[in-house]
């Protein structure tokens, strides 16, 4: 085994090299994202009735709706005048299934709350956490596979810091009726 790793040392090295350069790469990308986290839980808005079917502009009306006050969450009252998409239904009569959820940063899961709950948190209205992480969406597209295979694309909401990343697994995200615009950032909890 010596003697054939000692006369083809060149051919190894010719076919190792390329693979550790690829795999520093891909760690040096990925793994930065991966390993982001917030010592912060929060809480978000979304337009959901169970049925997979939800109006294109509810997310308007969410921020209208939900909102953080003096470091709790409120739900505002909506004059019933107002049509934001112009179609002549007030947005109050459109039915908008507005429901709110805790996101555990931690298990990367969310669960739905009741206002009464959402109401009983400190929150913090700012969109960046006292860590300096934020919520924000982003549509990527996947790098294709030795330009060969389309990587594909994807939407999606991602805790980010600087350039690292990381996708936020949320309620109906991975629906194929799922739409972008189906998620207010309501605010980040914090301690009383």
């Amino acid at each position: 085994m010596g003697d054939f790793l000692r006369t083809h040392f060149a051919i190894l090295a010719a076919f190792a090299l390329p693979l550790i350069v690829i795999g520093v790469l891909l760690a040096t990308t990925y793994l930065p994202g991966a390993l982001l986290t917030t010592d912060y839980d929060f809480v978000y808005a979304a337009c959901a009735d169970g049925t997979n079917s939800y109006s294109y502009d509810c997310n308007s009306y969410m921020q209208r709706l939900v909102t953080v006050e003096d470091g709790r969450i409120t739900f505002n009252e909506i004059s019933p005048e107002v049509d934001t998409d112009e179609d002549g239904i007030p947005d109050v009569d459109e039915g908008h299934p507005v429901r709110l959820f805790f996101h555990d940063t931690g298990k990367n899961e969310s669960r739905e709350i009741l206002l009464e709950d959402a109401q009983a948190l400190s929150v913090s209205g700012l969109l960046t956490s006292p860590d300096g992480v934020t919520v924000s969406s982003s549509y990527n597209r996947n790098a294709d596979f030795f330009l060969v295979f389309d990587g594909g694309s994807s939407y999606g909401i991602y805790l980010t810091k600087g350039k690292s990343k990381n996708r936020l697994n949320l309620i109906n995200d991975s629906d194929r009726y799922y739409y972008r615009n189906n998620f207010h950032f309501v605010g980040w909890v914090v301690p009383s």
